[in-house]
């Protein structure tokens, strides 16, 4: 497996989100290359994401993404739950992002104030420009719980992996709870071709 994209996040430089709200907090990307400062997607702006490579380069080819992290709730509340989502950006405006959920952890209860409890996603992917689709399956990890193989949450239409960015990635969580506390790291968010 090869890394072919790379969200710049690990163990030791993750990228943080948290505290109060209960909408999407979508991940910033750190370092965004020389000189250029750290920029976070949100609802009204998609700079930061993960860009799929384009001009074919994945057209007709399995690919996954690959996240990883772990959140913490600020309230000992055993009804705040948490979700951790990948979402597809397919805007070619990234002003004006447009987001579908690709696959997610499901909504969980959260962990009790503390410890941190781990999440992970494996999505595979697999698309062309022909039919335009692009279909695959996920896999999610979120604390003790394991999420069973299941297809996509939502299936892309449209894709033109011919052009330069045939879609984007972000990852994002969401709190039921509106909790200065609440907190979630980022450690691994990777695009690699089998």
């Amino acid at each position: 497996m090869s890394v072919i994209n790379d969200f710049l996040v690990n163990g030791l430089n993750p990228s943080t989100v948290g505290g109060t709200g209960t909408t999407v907090k979508y991940f910033p990307r750190l370092f965004g290359g020389f000189d250029v400062q750290s920029t976070a997607p949100s609802a009204s702006s998609a700079v930061g994401q993960l860009v799929v490579p384009g001009n074919s380069t994945l057209n007709g080819q399995w690919f996954n993404a690959l996240v990883g992290g772990n959140i913490q709730s600020g309230v000992a509340d055993s009804s705040v739950t948490v979700e951790v989502a990948l979402y597809a950006q397919t805007s070619a405006t990234l002003s004006s992002p447009s987001y579908t959920k690709l696959a997610t952890t499901v909504a969980l209860t959260a962990p009790l104030a503390s410890p941190y409890y781990s999440f992970a996603l494996k999505v595979s992917l697999f698309g062309d420009s022909k039919s335009g689709v692009v279909r695959g399956s996920q896999y999610a990890i979120l604390g003790a719980n394991n999420v069973t193989t299941a297809s996509l949450t939502n299936n892309l239409s449209g894709i033109n992996f011919a052009s330069a960015v045939p879609f984007g990635m972000v990852v994002g969580v969401t709190f039921t709870n509106t909790d200065a506390g609440n907190n979630a790291n980022l450690y691994q968010f990777q695009i690699t071709a089998e």
